[in-house]
């Protein structure tokens, strides 16, 4: 078991994706969402910039608020170059005091399925 609440609970994670999101090399669209506590937010932006993250809080669509969570937390959108190591840059941003989680999902998922249209592609560790 890998956990006690939500996916981390899960015996198996099964990511579904549409084909825009496969990539090549991770990073290589520029943008990685880090997940915040608001009043940690600071000290992750700061944080992230020493890792060669440009971070920016997204502000929702309909208001031009603060994006907030479904855990009731900030996104810190940051602009970054493809990433050389994904799992040692994951590993720093998750020892930042504050932050909750990254849009990496490293060593996270057992299957990916794919679509692209009306084909679908299973991709299985």
């Amino acid at each position: 078991m890998r956990g006690k609440f939500g996916a981390a609970g899960a015996s198996k994670l099964i990511s579904l994706v549409g084909v825009e999101k496969v990539v090549e090399v991770l990073g290589s669209r520029g943008k990685l969402p880090v997940e915040v506590l608001p009043f940690g937010e600071n000290h992750c932006r700061c944080a992230l910039r020493s890792l060669g993250c440009e971070p920016v809080r997204r502000i929702g669509e309909d208001d031009g608020a603060p994006f907030i969570s479904d855990n009731g937390n900030y996104i810190l959108d940051c602009k970054i170059a493809p990433i050389e190591n994904a799992a040692e840059l994951e590993r720093a941003i998750l020892e930042i005091p504050g932050v909750v989680g990254t849009g990496l999902f490293i060593q996270m998922t057992d299957v990916v399925i794919i679509q692209d249209g009306e084909s679908v592609e299973v991709r299985e560790r």
